[in-house]
């Protein structure tokens, strides 16, 4: 223990003649030097880890290319998975008389009374997509009406609903009066089998 006091006097000593010779900021220089190293220190495992992740991708994607393989495909997003869906969805247009047919042929299986529906054709571009809307004016019992949505709804995914109204004139009747409008959404027509008859009102329901 008796040689510990030396040893600190010298340690002492060196370094008040290292800041005489090289000033205080050779210090400074020196601890913020430490500092980067141990930060480098720190990170180049990580670096490495994720070059050497980055390197098998692209000896994967070489090989790949070699054997004449395509590159695996990036995933969809969750909107074009959605529109996928949707052009998957769609009626040709050979069902949309077929459609029409059946959602009136469901109004009278429901003991629905039903006036003259109305027609009109739309087409949405950015959907790629055409349209046919009907109206249909029904009167019932609410329970009735309700099923016989459920069961066009359910038969037919191509079909929306876009707007319902219901009317009930006075209180105690177990019939109302509803208005609703469907839309068939189906494929581009092809010149020939477009069916122009419709929205002249051809469907006599």
């Amino acid at each position: 223990m008796s040689g510990l006091p030396p040893i600190a006097d010298r340690l002492r000593l060196a370094a008040e003649i290292w800041l005489h010779r090289h000033g205080p900021w050779s210090l400074v220089l020196a601890v913020i030097f430490g500092s980067l190293l141990s930060l480098a220190l720190i990170l180049l495992p990580g670096l490495q880890s994720e070059l050497a992740a980055k390197q098998a991708t692209l000896a994967d994607l070489q090989a790949r290319l070699t054997s004449g393989d395509s590159p695996p495909a990036p995933p969809q997003s969750a909107s074009e998975t959605h529109y996928q869906l949707f052009r998957q969805t769609l009626a040709e247009e050979g069902q949309v008389l077929a459609s029409i047919q059946a959602v009136l042929d469901s109004v009278a299986s429901h003991q629905l009374l039903s006036t003259r529906a109305e027609y009109l054709r739309g087409n949405d571009a950015l959907a790629q997509a055409e349209t046919l809307q009907m109206i249909v004016p029904v009167r019932g019992r609410y329970t009735d009406v309700r099923r016989w949505l459920e069961e066009t709804l359910a038969r037919q995914p191509f079909i929306a609903v876009n707007e319902l109204r219901f009317k009930r004139e006075e209180i105690g009747l177990d019939e109302i009066e509803a208005r609703i409008r469907l839309t068939i959404w189906h494929r581009p027509a092809k010149s020939a089998d477009r069916l122009d008859g419709v929205a002249a009102g051809e469907v006599d329901r």
